[in-house]
């Protein structure tokens, strides 16, 4: 009987994300003569886009996305948001025209103090046309900044007054230039942590990562996720599995160190090497089929009471931006549960890592 319980309770679970949860995916260059590691090929862009046109997805502006989710409507069974980091120029010679094709919205997450200034990136006229076709520009800071890192001799507040600026800036020359500004904000490089996180919620700006899965309303609206393209991913089995994941259905999520004490930050203390990821989940059934990765490690062992896992990585994460991926299958063929938790690991005397 309790297994029939735990069954019902995943099918209600996978029914009542898949009509109230989304994927957002990211790229920078669609080129193949710009650096490979960000970049996808056009030809392989169009077929990511006619995938999604022809296996029913609903392609959604990414603000109608977020304010239909959060109001708690209902959505088409498969929905994406497509969006652009940097504001390179061949979203306009390359992407565009593609996106057009298909009556698709998108944003681009823009560097402002970039825009114009080589023949690399967009132009003011260029995003003012692209925006006037549908596209949302949004911000993504005056210069792309690491924004967790603190100059030398600087001080918290002197921290804090940069980022702000950084952000704040921002936003009021997008609404200068464009007349409007959706306050959305993609971190450069993916990187926060739980300052930076306040620092948006105060600003009532929404924040989006690069780490990757799907998501329903109970996402940190301060770190949402998006499964990026470029380089070694984006090949069409793969993004093929992306669009279709589903957001995992846990119950409570909490991250700790070796000791077994909270952590609340994904920047770690230099004394924590070995982060661990305690999930608890809706039902015993996924409890007994998820299955979590880490950066540089590949598969994890996984400790897993009655609707709970304990995870953690067998040996020191890599120095940088780390995740730890937790995947289940779900009762639809090819779709999949899918989390990601997101770290970042100084060097082990304290300092950054280089890019």
């Amino acid at each position: 009987m309790k297994s029939l319980i735990a069954l019902l309770g995943l099918c209600v679970a996978l029914f009542s994300v898949s009509i109230k949860a989304a994927v957002i995916i990211q790229y920078h260059h669609i080129d193949t003569t710009t650096p490979s590691l960000t970049s996808t090929p056009p030809e392989l862009f169009s077929q990511h886009l006619d995938y999604l046109h022809k296996n029913d997805f609903a392609v959604l502006a990414l603000d109608e996305l977020l304010e239909r989710l959060f109001a708690g409507e209902q959505l088409p069974d498969k929905v994406v948001a497509i969006t652009f980091d940097d504001g390179y120029a061949s979203v306009a010679s390359q992407a565009a025209p593609l996106l057009e094709k298909y009556d698709y919205p998108y944003s681009i997450f823009v560097n402002l103090n970039l825009i114009g200034s080589s023949s690399d990136f967009l132009t003011w006229d260029q995003l003012q046309n692209l925006r006037e076709k549908g596209a949302l520009v949004a911000n993504h800071t005056q210069d792309h900044p690491h924004l967790v890192r603190r100059n030398p001799d600087e001080t918290f507040e002197q921290w804090q007054t940069r980022i702000r600026n950084q952000i704040v800036q921002a936003e009021n020359l997008l609404e200068t230039r464009l007349g409007y500004s959706p306050k959305l904000l993609a971190y450069p490089y993916g990187e926060y942590d739980h300052h930076i996180e306040e620092l948006l919620a105060d600003l009532d700006i929404i924040g989006f990562g690069q780490h990757s899965g799907a998501f329903d309303a109970r996402v940190d609206r301060q770190a949402i996720p998006r499964f990026a393209f470029g380089g070694s991913y984006g090949d069409m089995e793969d993004f093929i599995s992306k669009v279709n994941t589903l957001p995992l259905p846990w119950t409570n999520i909490t991250t700790l160190n070796e000791r077994g004490n909270r952590l609340d930050d994904p920047l770690l203390p230099v004394d924590v090497t070995r982060p661990q990821l305690q999930i608890e989940l809706e039902s015993l059934q996924l409890a007994r089929q998820i299955n979590c990765y880490a950066s540089g490690h590949g598969g994890l062992e996984v400790q897993r009471t009655e609707t709970s896992i304990t995870t953690r990585p067998n040996a020191d994460l890599p120095v940088g931006r780390s995740r730890i991926n937790c995947t289940a299958p779900s009762s639809e063929p090819g779709r999949f549960y899918w989390y990601s938790e997101f770290f970042m690991r100084k060097n082990p005397d304290g300092s950054w890592y280089n890019e």
